[in-house]
C-alpha cells in the first residue's frame, strides 16, 4: 500500500523514532473509531519526497515503498487541474543502505539545468516563481534496484515513466525542455532491476516441416535491467530455434523450446509438435451469379483433401477494369464487362476459375452497344459502355459505326453521324444502323452522337485519334476526333451516364448561410475578409443511395469526424465564430462518378482543382477558406491533385500582409485619407501614395515622399521585389502597373486582391485610391482603363 508520511525527516534515527509513534497513535486511531493511515514495514526500501507549490507552499511528504501500487495517482506531489507550477521539491531515499544516494537536478524557467543535489537537497527555487519544466535522477550504491519518475505537464498530462540510469544525464528526463510548460505533480519511485520472472506468448504450438514461427518472450518487471534471453531446442532434428525466437520445423516429432533469462536463469518453455504435411490434390470454384458496378461478392475455394496441409490461396483477376479481387478472394464489380477470376493454391500451383459478369446499374440497366468497322478487319463484335471499339496503337482508321441502346424506356433512342475524308458530314441515322464512308475505304475523322427521349441521363464519347491519341470525353451533339486536320478516328469510347448535378451553400461569418449554387458556380466573399465557417452539399439526380462526405478541418478544433451531408447537415460550425480552414470531400456509393472542388485561400487566392477525398485548403497555417466551387461529374480515369501547401513563411510576406489589410473598407479609407495628405490635401493622382501607403502600414518602409511610378517600381525592384508579366503568377498583395500605349511609363499603381473568376484572367479584385473599398478592374485594354502592364512581389 502507499503511505502519506507528514514528517519531512532527513534521517534515519528520526525517521524510525516518528515510525514508532505514528504506530501507537495508528493503534489509538483505530481503538477510537478515528480513520488513520497504516505505515510500511520500516526494513521495505523506498523513496520520500516533497514538493514547493505555487500559491500553496511546501506540501507534506509523501513516500513510495516497493512492490506498491505504482500506478496510485494520489502519491505523488504537486496538484492536478488547478493549473499551479511545482516550483521546486527535496527528494531522498528511506531504508537504504548507509552509502546509497539519489542524485537529482531540476531545469528551471529562465535558468535551464540547475546542478545536481542529492539525498533530500532543494532542487528548484522558492520565493521566486518560476515553474520546474524538467526532472531528472539517478540512484548509486544500491545495486538490484533503479529510479522511475514521471511527469503530469501542462497541455499533456501524465507522460510515461522514465528510468533514471547510474548517472545523472539528459538521456532520461521527464517534463519538456524548451517548450516553456511547467511540471504540474510528479511521481517517483525506487524499483527492482532484476528479472522476476518469463513467459512465452504460447504454451504449445504445431507446424509442419518447413514452416516457421517466432516466439515472444515477456519479462518481467519490463523495466529489469537486463533483458536478454537465450534460446534452445530440446531437439534439433525436430525443430530449431535462432538468437530471435524464431522456431523452424524440421521433420515429423516433438520439441520443446526453452527461453532463459541471463539474469537469474528464469525459464519458460513451448511444446513444438511438428506434423507431416498433406500434399494439394486439387481447387475448385462456385461460379458467381452477375453482378452490379459497385456490388461485392466473396468466391470461396474448395480444397482438395480437406486435411490439406497448406490451404492457402491467391487470386487474379484477368481484367481488373472490370471486377477487382482482393487477398480473401472479394470480388468488387468495377464496370460493365466480364473477367475471369483465378484461384490459384499456394502448395502445388493448382489453379480454378469462374468468370464474372458485371453489368451497370447506374443507369437502372440502361447501357449502350456499339460497333467499330475497322480498315482491313471490317466490322467487329460489340463491345459495351465505356469499352474500346477499334485499334489502338495499330494505326488502323475506322471506317464507320454501329450504336444502339440496351435495356432503354419506350421512346428513347440514340442517333449520330460521321465526318468522312474527302466527304464531309453525314447524314444523321438511328441506332443500328452504320455510319461511315460506305464502303468507299475513306476514313472516319470525327463523330457526333445524341440521345433522345432519356431525361436524367447523357450520353458520353471519347475518340482516339491519329498523331493525337485519346481525347477527351464530350457531350451530347458535340464533337468527337477532328475536323478538317485529316486525321483519322482509329477507336471510341461511349457511355451512357447519369446527369448528376451538385447544389451546395456556404455559411460565412457576418453574412450567414448563402443561397445555393450549382455545378462549379463560386460561392463565398474572395474580394472580402469573410470567414467561410460551414458548408452544404446535395447531389441533385444521383444514382441509388450516393450522397457526398466532407470532413472539415476547423480553426482552434482541427479535423472533425467527417459528416455525410444531404442538403440539411452541414460540415463545419455556425455560431462559434471559427473558420474552415481545410476540408476533403468524398462520394459515396456513386463507382464511375468522381467529384472535384476548388477553394479560394486566404492570401494565396484560387489553389488548383482536387477530387476524391483529396484536401482543399491549409493545415497549420491559420489561413481561412473564403470561396469554394464543386463539380460532379462522369470519371474517365483522370485525376486532379494539388496537395501542395504555401510554407508558413509566407505568412510573414508583406504581398501577404497588405492584401489581407486591404480587403477591409475601413482601411482603404484610412489610407486613401493618409495619401491625400501626404499629397497636400489634392484627392487626385495618389496611387503611389496610397499603395505605399498600405506598405507601410504592414512593416514595409518606404519614403513618404514616394510619388512617382517609374521611382517606386526602381525602389521596390532595389528592395529585391521581382518583376513579373505573366498574370497567371498574380497573387494576392501583388503591386501592379499600368502602361498607356502612347506612354512609356507606368501611369498607374494598383494593389491586386484576388481574381473575379479563377478560369479568366481578365477581371480582378482590387484596391486603389479611386475607391474607397475593394472594387473590380479589368487587367486587359478596356475603354479609359489601361491595361496592367507588369507587377511585382517578393
Amino acid at each position: 500500500m502507499h503511505n502519506y508520511h507528514k514528517g519531512g525527516f532527513k534521517t534515519k534515527k528520526y525517521f524510525n523514532k516518528f515510525f514508532n509513534i505514528a504506530l501507537i497513535i495508528g493503534f489509538l486511531a483505530i481503538s477510537l473509531g478515528i480513520k488513520s493511515t497504516v505505515f510500511a514495514d520500516s526494513t521495505v526500501p523506498g523513496v520520500t519526497y516533497q514538493g514547493q507549490i505555487q500559491n500553496i507552499g511546501w506540501q507534506s511528504p509523501v513516500t513510495d515503498y516497493l512492490d506498491t501500487n505504482m500506478d496510485n495517482y494520489d502519491i505523488k506531489v504537486g496538484t492536478l487541474g488547478q493549473g499551479l507550477r511545482l516550483e521546486s521539491l527535496k527528494v531522498n531515499l528511506v531504508n537504504a543502505p548507509a552509502n546509497a544516494a539519489i542524485t537529482y537536478s531540476a531545469h528551471v524557467q529562465n535558468i535551464g539545468w540547475q546542478q545536481p543535489v542529492s539525498n533530500g537537497e532543494l532542487a528548484g527555487t522558492v520565493g521566486q516563481g518560476l515553474r520546474v519544466e524538467a526532472f531528472k535522477a539517478s540512484i548509486s550504491n544500491m545495486p538490484g534496484y533503479l529510479i522511475q519518475y514521471r511527469a503530469h505537464v501542462q497541455n499533456i498530462g501524465w507522460q510515461d515513466w522514465v528510468t533514471g540510469g547510474s548517472s545523472i544525464d539528459n538521456s532520461n528526463i521527464a517534463g519538456t525542455v524548451g517548450q516553456g510548460l511547467r511540471i504540474e505533480a510528479i511521481q517517483i519511485r525506487l524499483v527492482k532491476s532484476s528479472v522476476d520472472s518469463i513467459t512465452l506468448d504460447k504454451n504449445t504450438c504445431t507446424l509442419f516441416a518447413g514452416q516457421t514461427d517466432t516466439l515472444k518472450a515477456n519479462i518481467q518487471p519490463t523495466y529489469a535491467a537486463n533483458q536478454s534471453v537465450t534460446w534452445t531446442s530440446s531437439n534439433t532434428s525436430i525443430a530449431t530455434v535462432d538468437n530471435t525466437g524464431k522456431v523452424t520445423a524440421i521433420s515429423a516429432g516433438t520439441a520443446n523450446i526453452t527461453a532463459t533469462t541471463a539474469d537469474g536463469n528464469k525459464t519458460a518453455s513451448c511444446a513444438v509438435t511438428v506434423n507431416t504435411p498433406t500434399k494439394v490434390d486439387s481447387i475448385s470454384l462456385k461460379p458467381t451469379d452477375a453482378l452490379k458496378v459497385g456490388d461485392t461478392d466473396t468466391l470461396a475455394a474448395t480444397i482438395s483433401p480437406e486435411n490439406a496441409s497448406e490451404k492457402s490461396v491467391t487470386w487474379t483477376s484477368s481484367n481488373a477494369s472490370v471486377a477487382t479481387v482482393d487477398s480473401t478472394g472479394k470480388v468488387t464489380a468495377v464496370s460493365a464487362g466480364t473477367a475471369n477470376i483465378t484461384a490459384t493454391t499456394v502448395d502445388g500451383g493448382k489453379t480454378a476459375s469462374c468468370n464474372v459478369t458485371v453489368t451497370n446499374n447506374q443507369n437502372d440497366g440502361i447501357s449502350v452497344s456499339y460497333q467499330a468497322d475497322v480498315k482491313g478487319t471490317g466490322l467487329q463484335n460489340s463491345v459495351s459502355d465505356g469499352q474500346i471499339a477499334g485499334t489502338v496503337g495499330q494505326g488502323l482508321a475506322i471506317h464507320g459505326i454501329k450504336v444502339q441502346l440496351m435495356n432503354a424506356p419506350a421512346g428513347a433512342s440514340v442517333e449520330y453521324q460521321t465526318q468522312v475524308q474527302n466527304i464531309g458530314w453525314q447524314p444523321i441515322v438511328s441506332a443500328g444502323t452504320e455510319s461511315g464512308s460506305d464502303g468507299q475505304d475513306l476514313n472516319v475523322e470525327s463523330v457526333k452522337i445524341y440521345l433522345k427521349g432519356l431525361s436524367g441521363y447523357k450520353i458520353q464519347y471519347q475518340a482516339q485519334v491519329q498523331n493525337v491519341g485519346w481525347m477527351n470525353w464530350v457531350n451530347d451533339g458535340d464533337i468527337a476526333g477532328t475536323v478538317g486536320q485529316g486525321l483519322r478516328l482509329e477507336a471510341l469510347k461511349i457511355r451512357i451516364v447519369k446527369d448528376i448535378h451538385v447544389q451546395y451553400s456556404a455559411h460565412f461569418g457576418n453574412i450567414g448561410w448563402k443561397d445555393p449554387v450549382t455545378d462549379g458556380t463560386i460561392t463565398g466573399s474572395n474580394a472580402k475578409p469573410f470567414d467561410l465557417q460551414a458548408l452544404k452539399v446535395q447531389l441533385i439526380n444521383p444514382p441509388s443511395g450516393a450522397s457526398v462526405q466532407c470532413q472539415a478541418q476547423v480553426q482552434n478544433i482541427g479535423w472533425m469526424n467527417p459528416v455525410t451531408l444531404d442538403g440539411n447537415n452541414y460540415a463545419g460550425t455556425t455560431g462559434q465564430g471559427l473558420r474552415l480552414e481545410a476540408l476533403k470531400l468524398q462520394l459515396l456509393n456513386a463507382p464511375g462518378y468522381s467529384i472535384k472542388y476548388q477553394v479560394d485561400v486566404e492570401g494565396q487566392g484560387w489553389q488548383n482543382w482536387v477530387s476524391n477525398g483529396q484536401m482543399a485548403g491549409t493545415t497549420g497555417l491559420g489561413l481561412r477558406i473564403q470561396g469554394i466551387r464543386i463539380i460532379v461529374y462522369a470519371d474517365d480515369g483522370s485525376s486532379t491533385s494539388d496537395t501542395s501547401q504555401p510554407s508558413s513563411s509566407m505568412l510573414n510576406t508583406v504581398n501577404f500582409k497588405a492584401s489581407e489589410y486591404l480587403r477591409y473598407s475601413s482601411n482603404i479609407q484610412a489610407t486613401n485619407q493618409t495619401a491625400i495628405k501626404l499629397h497636400n490635401g489634392i484627392n487626385q493622382n495618389n496611387c503611389v501614395y496610397f499603395s505605399s501607403t498600405a506598405l507601410r502600414a504592414v512593416g514595409f518602409w518606404v519614403p513618404y515622399s514616394m510619388c512617382n511610378t517609374g521611382d517606386y517600381t526602381n525602389y521596390l525592384l532595389g528592395k529585391g521585389w521581382n518583376k513579373q508579366t505573366d498574370v497567371s503568377l498574380l497573387t494576392p498583395g501583388s503591386v501592379c502597373f499600368t502602361v498607356n500605349d502612347g506612354l512609356t511609363y507606368p501611369t498607374h499603381t494598383f494593389m491586386f486582391l484576388d481574381w473575379v473568376n479563377p478560369d479568366d484572367h481578365t477581371s480582378a479584385y482590387v484596391a486603389d485610391n479611386q475607391s474607397n473599398d475593394v472594387h473590380v478592374r479589368s487587367l486587359v485594354d478596356a475603354p479609359g482603363i489601361d491595361a496592367l502592364a507588369y507587377f511585382l512581389h517578393q
